[in-house]
């Protein structure tokens, strides 16, 4: 034993400074799952953004609209596993938990979009009831799921067809920085507050909060199955 409190006090200083922070962020993670979505964000953004470079795609705005269509559809998820756990029918919860997701709470997707925007500048912010108005109306028809855009910023492919790129891809990194589906669509959001920083100076903060929810909203009421 007196051997052992010898060697624990000839231990490496840096090093017993480095697992203390460590420990002290794991505590810090546990008790703020902010800290993990924050993280996990980030690298949501370098994985879509090294994945649309490597197909010679360097727009914001398809940056955006993959992001918004993770988005959208992880709210989805998260109000199919709220339901699934309180033993509901899905549709009975659905249509409450995807509008408090959406843009009914303080750290929902359009929350957190036009919190970026107007940081970056914009003063007139998208309402997102007119879009989930058109999202409705058109879906199961032939415009459902197409961002109403000027040509000029229309991304390279369509909310669905990044989604079901991108979804089997980043949903084991979603759940590995975020265990817990309720967190998910937090995550994706701070990932499009970043992407709209990174994006500055390329795309007005207006227009680029406008491509995040035409093309997060429509993905929250989309029919996909990635099981």
């Amino acid at each position: 034993m007196a051997l052992l409190k010898k060697l624990l006090a000839f231990r490496d200083p840096r090093r017993a400074v480095s697992e203390s922070l460590h420990r002290q962020a794991l505590e810090r993670a546990r008790l703020d799952p902010m800290q993990n979505a924050k993280a996990g964000s980030r690298e949501l953004v370098r994985l879509v953004t090294g994945q649309l470079e490597s197909r010679g795609d360097t727009r914001p705005e398809s940056l955006l609209c993959a992001l918004g269509a993770l988005a959208g559809f992880a709210c989805q998820v998260s109000a199919r596993t709220n339901a699934y756990a309180h033993g509901m029918p899905e549709s009975d919860r659905m249509a409450e938990d995807l509008s408090l997701l959406l843009f009914g709470m303080e750290f929902s997707v359009w929350g957190l979009v036009a919190g970026a925007a107007r940081h970056h500048g914009c003063t007139d912010c998208v309402e997102p009831s007119e879009i989930w108005a058109h999202v409705a109306k058109t879906q199961g028809g032939a415009d459902f799921g197409v961002p109403r855009l000027p040509p000029q910023h229309a991304p390279r492919n369509l909310p669905a067809d990044y989604l079901r790129l991108f979804w089997p891809m980043v949903k084991p990194v979603i759940a590995q920085y975020c265990n817990n589906p309720a967190h998910w669509p937090v995550m994706c959001a701070l990932a499009l507050q970043h992407a709209m920083e990174v994006g500055q100076g390329r795309l007005d903060a207006g227009m680029a909060m406008r491509v995040a929810l035409e093309s997060a909203l429509p993905m929250a009421r989309i029919h996909a199955d990635f099981s």
